[in-house]
């Protein structure tokens, strides 16, 4: 009889190889599996960049946190972006907080539910190994590229409603579940609407929906309606839908076309090509695609090309219509463009037929790669300055503030409005909006959030700054610091400061 001891690494083998024979059996198990290995490679690939301080990530943190605390986007804070995103980080921050942590956790979460959709989709279309490939490069893209974590849930819900439009599913259900994420992608941003012009081809022109494309359109739209209806009949419920529309809508469609941008439909064309240089090598390749379609549709009989080629141009009239402003924007993009990239080069490149295809989808993917790496989105050598802004937190809190006292802070260093729990003067607090000229409004900002009397303000370092930033802008502010406040702090990171002023006396000063 064989002793249990040694029975042991058997068992364990076996148990193994069931379990992997039932993942393959269950599609949620299959689905499951791949995502734990895509959730592994995401976080393995942002662990270096975890404490990369983006433009966006502070005001991203405390609109989520003012929500959480019952004052809702639009209303306490402004932006012309949809609340789906911000209703997801402050979903992270029950469990995190309002920190640095909770964003990185939602973008890790959808980055994995990226990865994972495509690798199935390249299943999908006869594709595995582009599947693959593209699985393991998006992430890596999402960091370098993209480079804005509010782009990771929309990614992710666009690749599974793509995903889902392919299905085998019944015409009907397939209509439904792809109306649903996709108009789930919408309230992440609007641009979402592109896609599902796509979407709704694909749904439309397959094979077996012949005498039920009217109901499956309207399976789909009606579907789309439910998030974004959600969402309004929420906000609604608490007095600010006029807010939601004013800000989310209105001012969305007004943002591109704005003298503030600076840039004309004309120029968005020639920008977007220009920001191109980060992915140079998968945007040539995917082009390529659209120029070899027809010897890619010989190699490929069956794939349902048009569905990537409409996605990628519908993705692209999206870049388009946001005037190509910055090189985040690429965001929905990158997945078709992978996949259409890896089918032209495994299957449309006769001229290479001598390297084997693996090889060639790994030269493309260390390519890709350095690429990104010499022209990343966003400055990679940003960190958030945790010493010196608990510093500066540190003098705040000494100075006694109460709950009927306001902080602003100018520049950077947003994350201090968590910290402190004091929340800003008016809903308008992002540079960007108060520092440049954005939509022609930045003096009438800054003067009403100076003239609402923070007993707090807090500069960070003027040697770093926005390229749009107005010198008429800190005329206003250093006039005011003159005038009714004192530096109680002078707090020192690595890179950045952060010189925090109280109103003198300690009561808000009348403008």
């Amino acid at each position: 009889m064989t002793p249990v001891a040694d029975q042991i690494p058997s068992l364990r083998a076996g148990s193994a190889l069931a379990f992997a024979r039932r993942a393959g059996d269950s599609p949620v198990a299959a689905a499951l599996v791949v995502y734990g290995a895509a959730l592994a490679w995401t976080l393995l690939v942002r662990l270096p960049l975890r404490r990369m301080d983006g433009l966006d990530d502070a005001f991203y943190v405390e609109v989520a946190h003012l929500w959480s605390r019952g004052v809702l986007p639009y209303v306490g804070a402004f932006d012309v972006k949809p609340p789906g995103f911000f209703a997801l980080v402050a979903a992270a921050q029950t469990l995190l907080g309002p920190s640095l942590d909770s964003l990185r956790a939602v973008a890790v979460a959808f980055d994995a539910v990226a990865a994972t959709a495509l690798y199935f989709l390249g299943r999908r279309i006869g594709a595995p190994a582009v599947g693959l490939f593209a699985a393991i490069l998006y992430p890596i893209l999402s960091e370098l590229v993209t480079s804005n974590d509010a782009y990771c849930p929309l990614a992710a819900l666009t690749i599974l409603a793509f995903l889902a439009a392919l299905s085998p599913l019944s015409p009907m259900k397939r209509a439904a579940l792809t109306g649903l994420l996709i108009g789930a992608a919408g309230t992440v941003k609007q641009t979402a609407g592109f896609e599902a012009v796509a979407l709704l081809f694909i749904l439309l022109s397959a094979r077996d929906g012949a005498g039920r494309r009217a109901g499956a359109a309207l399976a789909f739209t009606i579907a789309a309606a439910v998030a974004p209806l959600g969402f309004l009949l929420y906000f609604a419920g608490h007095g600010a839908a006029q807010a939601l529309v004013d800000d989310a809508l209105l001012g969305a469609l007004s943002r591109p076309a704005s003298a503030s941008e600076g840039v004309s439909l004309l120029g968005g064309v020639g920008r977007y090509f220009l920001v191109q240089k980060s992915i140079v090598a998968i945007f040539g390749l995917a082009c390529l695609a659209l120029l070899r379609r027809r010897a890619l549709a010989k190699a490929l009989p069956g794939v349902p090309l048009g569905a990537l080629e409409a996605w990628f141009a519908l993705a692209t009239l999206s870049i388009l219509a946001q005037r190509a402003i910055a090189i985040t924007y690429l965001g929905p993009t990158l997945a078709p463009g992978l996949l259409l990239a890896g089918l032209c080069l495994t299957r449309a490149t006769p001229e290479l037929r001598r390297i084997p295809s693996a090889m060639r989808l790994g030269a493309l993917a260390l390519a890709t790669i350095a690429t990104a790496l010499a022209v990343p989105g966003n400055d990679l050598a940003v960190r958030q300055e945790t010493d010196a802004l608990a510093a500066a937190a540190a003098a705040i809190r000494a100075s006694g503030p109460t709950s009927a006292d306001r902080l602003y802070v100018v520049n950077r260093g947003a994350w201090l409005y968590g910290a402190v729990e004091l929340p800003p003067p008016t809903k308008y607090f992002y540079p960007g909006h108060t520092l440049c000229d954005f939509q022609e409004k930045g003096p009438n900002l800054l003067q009403e959030i100076l003239s609402a009397g923070p007993r707090y303000i807090v500069v960070a370092d003027r040697r770093i700054h926005y390229v749009c930033e107005q010198a008429d802008r800190w005329r206003i502010v250093d006039a005011v610091l003159k005038r009714s406040y004192r530096r109680i702090a002078h707090a020192a990171g690595e890179a950045d400061s952060y010189d925090v002023y109280e109103a003198v006396g300690g009561t808000a000063p009348a403008l």
